[in-house]
C-alpha cells in the first residue's frame, strides 16, 4: 500500500468519524472503578457483590439483590437443585432478616449464612475473572463448609464470566452475564427507592461489567462500527503502536545508566544484564556460550508477558570456578533464598526481586507502570544491592 493511500486512510478516520466522538464522550465519563484501575481486580468485584448480597448493607435494596440472585441461581442450575429440600419459591418467601455475608472467610470469597426459622443454609461463592482454580481450591473449601456447618443445607456457587466448569462436581456454575442482567433490572426497577450516591455507584459498576468482564456494552457496539468503517486506518495504528516492553526496558536502561556503581553488560526489549563496580573487578572473565563480555555473575532484568523481575544469576562456564560462587552465596540464605536449590548445570539464580507483576499489567498504565519500576530500583539500589556487594566482598577469595 502506498504511503498517500495510508495517509488518506488516516485523514479520513480523523475527520469523518462521529462514532469516535461518541465512544470518546462514552470513555469521558467518570468511573470510579477506571480510576481507582479495579476493572478486573476479583477482590474488588467480591467486595462489591457481597455488599449487594447483605440486607443490612447502607444500599437500601435491602433483601431485593439477594433474594434475586438465590432465584436466578437455582432457576439456572434446576437440576442441581432438584434434590435440595429447598425449592425456588422458598428462595422468594424467605424473609432474609437473619443473613451474614462474610467476606474471605477461610479464604472462601463470600460466604453467605442464612437461617430463617427451622430452615440453615449457607452457600459459598468463589470468583474468578482472569485467574484459574489452584491447588484442588474448591474441594478444599467444600470439606471446610461441611465440617464447619454440618448441620446445614449447603450450596456451592462458582461464579465466572466464562461458565468455567468447576473442577468439583458439587459447586455449581453461574455466569457475570446474570449478575449484569440483574443489575440491569435493579437500575430499571429500583431507581426511584434509592440514594442519588447508591444509583450512581451501582450503574458504575454495572458499566463496568457490561464493558470490560461480559461485553454487550456501548462502548463495544460502537467499537465494532468504528472498526467496519476505518479498518485500513486502525491497521495502519496498530502497526505502529507502541510497544509496552519497549518503553519499559528504555526507562530502566536510563535509570541504570544514572546510578554511578552500575556497569550495564547488555540490554534489549526483555533482558537488561548489568553487574557492579564493586563486583565486576573482582570477577575472572571465565563465562562462555552466554555474553560477550564473558562474564559469569550478572543481575538480570527480565521483561516477560506478565512480570518484570530483577535476578542474580551465575552463568555458564568454568565449573570450578561456579562452584566456589555458588558456596559464597549459601552462606546467606536468608539473602540468597534461591541459592539453595539444585545447582543448575548452565544458569543458576541466587537472588530475586519482583519488580511488576501480572496484575501490574493488567490494571495500571505505562506511566503507573513505570514509576512502580522506579521505586523497585530505589529500593534495591539503597536495600539489597549494597548488602548483596558486602557480602560478596567479604566471603569471596579471587
Amino acid at each position: 500500500m502506498e504511503s498517500s493511500t495510508q495517509i488518506e486512510h488516516l485523514e479520513n478516520f480523523v475527520l469523518s468519524n462521529p462514532e469516535l466522538d461518541k465512544l470518546e464522550s462514552l470513555l469521558s465519563d467518570f468511573n470510579i472503578f477506571e480510576t481507582l484501575k479495579s476493572e478486573y481486580t476479583e477482590v474488588k468485584h467480591s467486595n462489591v457483590i457481597a455488599w449487594l448480597l447483605d440486607p443490612q448493607e447502607n444500599h437500601g435494596l435491602a433483601s431485593y439483590f439477594i433474594r434475586q440472585f438465590f432465584k436466578f441461581v437455582v432457576s439456572t442450575n434446576r437440576i442441581h437443585f432438584s434434590s435440595a429440600e429447598f425449592s425456588l419459591v422458598d428462595f422468594e418467601l424467605f424473609s432474609y432478616r437473619n443473613v451474614a455475608v462474610r467476606r474471605e472467610w477461610k479464604n472462601i470469597d463470600i460466604l453467605i449464612v442464612v437461617t430463617e426459622h427451622d430452615k440453615k443454609i449457607v452457600i459459598a461463592l468463589e470468583n474468578k475473572i482472569k485467574s484459574s482454580e489452584h491447588s484442588d481450591q474448591l474441594r478444599r473449601y467444600r470439606s471446610i463448609v461441611e465440617r464447619e456447618f454440618g448441620d446445614f443445607t449447603r450450596f456451592y456457587i462458582y461464579l465466572t464470566p466464562d461458565n468455567l466448569i468447576p473442577s468439583d462436581d458439587e459447586w455449581v456454575s453461574f455466569n457475570y452475564n446474570v449478575v449484569a442482567d440483574l443489575l440491569d433490572e435493579l437500575l430499571k426497577n429500583r431507581k426511584s427507592s434509592l440514594s442519588a450516591n447508591v444509583y450512581s455507584f451501582i450503574s458504575q459498576y454495572q458499566t463496568i461489567l457490561r464493558r470490560y468482564i461480559v461485553g454487550n456494552s456501548e462502548v463495544e457496539r460502537i467499537a465494532v462500527e468504528i472498526y467496519k468503517k476505518h479498518k485500513d486506518a486502525l491497521d495502519i495504528i496498530f502497526q505502529h503502536k507502541p510497544d509496552v516492553y519497549f518503553e519499559l526496558s528504555e526507562h530502566l536502561q536510563t535509570r541504570l545508566h544514572r546510578e554511578k556503581g552500575i556497569i550495564i553488560d547488555s540490554a534489549g526489549k526483555t533482558v537488561i544484564r548489568f553487574t557492579t563496580k564493586n563486583i565486576d573487578p573482582e570477577m575472572k572473565r571465565v563465562g562462555e556460550g552466554w555474553v560477550k563480555s564473558q562474564r559469569i555473575l550478572l543481575f538480570k532484568l527480565g521483561l516477560s508477558e506478565d512480570r518484570v523481575s530483577l535476578t542474580l544469576h551465575i552463568g555458564p562456564g568454568d565449573d570450578e570456578y561456579r562452584k566456589n560462587l555458588i558456596n559464597v552465596f549459601l552462606k546467606d540464605k536468608k539473602l540468597f533464598k534461591k541459592a539453595d536449590r539444585k545447582f543448575g548445570t548452565k544458569w543458576h539464580a541466587v537472588y530475586q526481586s519482583d519488580f511488576l507483576r501480572k496484575k501490574d499489567f493488567e490494571n495500571d498504565d505505562i506511566e503507573d507502570m513505570k514509576a512502580k519500576l522506579d521505586r523497585k530500583l530505589d529500593e534495591f539500589v539503597n536495600g539489597d544491592l549494597p548488602l548483596i556487594e558486602q557480602h560478596f566482598q567479604t566471603h569471596w577469595k579471587k
